[in-house]
């Protein structure tokens, strides 16, 4: 079984955990940029973070995570409560070819 970790806030951290997926609820961008430095070397298969939360991370972990390379994928999650975006449609075209099975989101 694949392992997929998820950092989002609020509702996103919700959805996301309506899958059965593990998530870690952060509203705190600080938080989030440690939790994330540490999950990268953690042995995952995936990390989805949410894209407000990596918008505010430093300029150097945005660097890092732009070089990153390798296990774990990373994955950004365009937050659920923004109506126009498709966020079922990104994440299954992301998700379902690296590890082999579709998450839905309820």
């Amino acid at each position: 079984m694949s392992k997929i970790h998820a950092l989002a806030s609020d509702s996103t951290a919700l959805s996301l955990s309506l899958t059965g997926i593990t998530v870690e609820e952060v509203t705190d961008p600080a938080v989030a940029e440690k939790r994330c430095d540490e999950l990268l070397q953690d042995g995952l298969d995936l990390l989805i973070v949410e894209e407000a939360l990596r918008d505010a991370f430093t300029p150097r972990m945005q660097e890092r995570l732009a070089r990153h390379e390798g296990a774990p994928l990373i994955v950004y999650c365009p937050a659920f409560d923004d109506e126009s975006s498709d966020v079922d449609a990104y994440l299954s075209a992301v998700i379902k070819p690296a590890v082999g099975f579709e998450i839905r989101l309820v």
